[in-house]
C-alpha cells in the first residue's frame, strides 16, 4: 500500500462510531463475533499465534482471544482505531493475550514463520497487489499455517456494481474489487496451496438489509443527532448502494480459506 491510499483508506471518527452503531462494538462491517467464530471454524486456536491483520476497532481481536484462545497479534496503520481496539481488548480482560501494534504501509515487520495463523476481515480489497499482499502474508505464516478471512469480491461488472464502487471513490476510498477467480489465482501465485471459499453474500444481504432498516427506524433519531441531516442522508446512501449492490448481483461476500503448504522430504 503506497502512502497516498493509506491516507484516502483512513476512516474519520463519525464514520467509525457510526459503523459501530449499526453493526455492534468493535467492528465496522455487518457480521460480529458470530461471524468472526465462522471464518475461524475448524482451527484450533487456543495458544496458537495469531495475527490479525488490519484489526482496526478490535472487534475480531478481542473475539479470537477470548472466544478462542489465541495468542493475537492485531496491526493496523491508523493509530487512532488502535486506541479504541485497546479499550475493547481490556474490557474483554484479554489485555495478556492480545498486542497492538501501530505499523506502517509496506512489508510486514515481522519475521518469517512468526504466525501459526493469518486473520483479514475486508483488508485485501484496499490492495491493488493481492500477490504481493499474499506473498508477504504467506512469509510470516509458519509450514502448514493458515489464511483465513473474508472479503467483498466483485460478482459481475454491471450498474450495481459500478454504482457501488463510484459512491465509494466519491468519498475518497479507495477499493480494489476483484472476482473470486482473481482473488483465488493471486493466493496460488503467491504460493499457498488448498484454496477455497464459503459464499456467505446471502446471510451478509440478510445482516444488510436489517442494518438498512434499523438505519430508517429505530438508529434514525440517534444518527440525526450524530451526523446531521446531510451527514445522515449520505450514510443511508452508503448503506442502501452496499445492499443493492448485493441484492443486484454486482458484488458478493465470503470466507477464504488458504494454507502454507509443509515442505515435503526429499
Amino acid at each position: 500500500m503506497t502512502e497516498q491510499e493509506d491516507a484516502a483508506n483512513r476512516y474519520d471518527q463519525r464514520n467509525i462510531d457510526t459503523m459501530e452503531l449499526v453493526w455492534g462494538r468493535g467492528y465496522m462491517s455487518p457480521g460480529g463475533d458470530a461471524e468472526v467464530a465462522r471464518i475461524v471454524s475448524g482451527l484450533e486456536l487456543r495458544n496458537q499465534r495469531v495475527l490479525d491483520l488490519g484489526c482496526g476497532v478490535g472487534g475480531a481481536s478481542a473475539a479470537l482471544a477470548r472466544d478462542h484462545g489465541a495468542r493475537l497479534v492485531g496491526v493496523d496503520i491508523d493509530s487512532g482505531v488502535l486506541k479504541q481496539a485497546q479499550v475493547l481488548v481490556d474490557e474483554a480482560g484479554v489485555s495478556d493475550s492480545v498486542n497492538l501494534r501501530h505499523i506502517e504501509p509496506g512489508p510486514l515487520p515481522f519475521d518469517e514463520e512468526s504466525f501459526d495463523v493469518v486473520y483479514l476481515n475486508a483488508v485485501s480489497c484496499h490492495f491493488e497487489d493481492l500477490v504481493g499482499l499474499f506473498s508477504d502474508i504467506r512469509r510470516v505464516l509458519c509450514d502448514g499455517g493458515h489464511l483465513r478471512g473474508s472479503d467483498w469480491f466483485k460478482r459481475a461488472d454491471n450498474d450495481a456494481f459500478h454504482n457501488y464502487d463510484r459512491l465509494l471513490r466519491d468519498h475518497g476510498l479507495n477499493f480494489w474489487f476483484v472476482a473470486r477467480e482473481t482473488f483465488s489465482d493471486a493466493l496460488h501465485k503467491a504460493g499457498f496451496e488448498s484454496v477455497a471459499f464459503v459464499d456467505r453474500t446471502a446471510a451478509v444481504e440478510e445482516i444488510a438489509s436489517d442494518g438498512m432498516q434499523r438505519t430508517e427506524t429505530e438508529l434514525r433519531e440517534r444518527l440525526l443527532a450524530q451526523l446531521g441531516d446531510s451527514g445522515y442522508a449520505a450514510f443511508v446512501d452508503w448503506t442502501r448502494y452496499r445492499m443493492d449492490s448485493l441484492k443486484g448481483g454486482g458484488m458478493e461476500y465470503g470466507h477464504f480459506h488458504a494454507r502454507r503448504g509443509i515442505p515435503r522430504n526429499p
